[in-house]
């Protein structure tokens, strides 16, 4: 392969429609990360991520969701998943492919989602990638909500009380 094979890969911001898309997509990679190289700090990077911006109880519970679908795509994806360092703003293909299937999954569009998911998996059907998808929809629903408020949660400061 040459250079001349390698198109453009897209920025976050062509990609995410919103911020919540983009903390969600940050996660996931920090979650593969910690997939790649079996380290643990990188799922408490994950945290650390959600938690400063969602807070305490939202933080984990967007960790679990974008858990959830990387465990389905490496129980059911034929290929490995390629992604990004998770603070970079280009997306790989297989990462618009995973936003695509958000927004079907968020709209509803349950037939397009399953043929989005068995397009991601490399195989005839992925049960297990769109349920996760429609589970992970539903709380990128909450946080969109959440980060478009004017004051979003934040973490509670710590106290210095013992």
């Amino acid at each position: 392969m040459d250079r001349t094979d390698h198109a453009r890969l897209p920025k976050l911001a062509e990609t995410c429609t919103n911020g919540a898309e983009v903390l969600a997509l940050s996660v996931t990679r920090f979650i593969a990360a910690g997939y790649m190289t079996g380290d643990v700090a990188c799922w408490d990077a994950g945290h650390a991520c959600a938690e400063e911006i969602l807070g305490p109880a939202e933080g984990p519970r967007l960790v679990a969701a974008m858990a959830s679908i990387m465990r389905a795509l490496r129980a059911e994806r034929e290929a490995p998943w390629q992604f990004m360092p998770a603070t970079c703003r280009c997306v790989t293909r297989d990462e618009v492919s995973l936003i695509h299937a958000f927004g079907l999954a968020r709209r509803g569009e349950h037939d397009a989602l399953t043929v989005a998911c068995a397009t991601l998996a490399g195989r005839p059907t992925a049960p297990r990638l769109a349920a996760a998808f429609v589970i992970a929809a539903e709380m990128l629903d909450t946080l969109k909500r959440l980060l478009d408020c004017a004051d979003p949660p934040r973490p509670a400061e710590p106290s210095t009380l013992h």
